[in-house]
């Protein structure tokens, strides 16, 4: 499903609200008291909704999204004096955009469910190289459990959200296994 939101950029917040029923903010509120040190990457920033408050709290951060669209409007509504940088890269091509032990914090929500196995093994290793001495990774996203009948009852919660959230915002979300 967020494979859809590249032509929609404009929709996204509107989209991952409704789908997550509004609980994606107590998950930017988590990662926010989690992050540490003075220089954060949010990987996969969006609209850069979690990046402004990352900044807003006083951290550099970075923000990297393959979406030009999505990075036009996370520099719209960055807030004045922000310190906040946006970057224009795939997950995969962070070894093009960035030295080794460059962050104290990678955060990303909502983008390993969207990469394939392999794409989501470089990912790793990227932020591996990317993280200082004691650095963190917090990774936010869609689990799907590997039993069927575990993911029974959230799969008939998400179809419902699903067919309600995607017409109005063409907006979704795709769990990982």
């Amino acid at each position: 499903w967020m494979r859809f939101l590249e032509p929609a950029p404009h929709r996204y917040d509107l989209g991952i609200r409704l789908f997550s029923l509004g609980h994606i903010n107590s998950v930017y509120d988590r990662l926010i008291k989690l992050a540490r040190g003075p220089e954060t990457l949010d990987l996969g920033c969006g609209t850069g909704s979690l990046a402004h408050r990352l900044a807003a709290r006083g951290q550099r951060v970075t923000g990297v999204d393959l979406s030009p669209e999505m990075l036009d409007i996370a520099r719209q509504r960055a807030p004045q004096g922000a310190k906040l940088r946006l970057v224009q890269s795939g997950a995969v091509e962070l070894v093009d955009c960035f030295p080794a032990a460059s962050f104290d914090t990678i955060v990303s929500v909502l983008l390993f469910s969207e990469l394939s196995a392999a794409e989501r093994a470089e990912t790793l290793r990227q932020c591996h190289r990317l993280l200082r001495a004691r650095g963190q990774l917090l990774i936010a996203d869609e689990g799907r459990a590997p039993a069927f009948a575990r993911r029974a009852l959230p799969t008939l919660v998400r179809a419902p959200l699903a067919a309600t959230t995607f017409p109005l915002t063409q907006t979704g979300t795709h769990a990982a296994r």
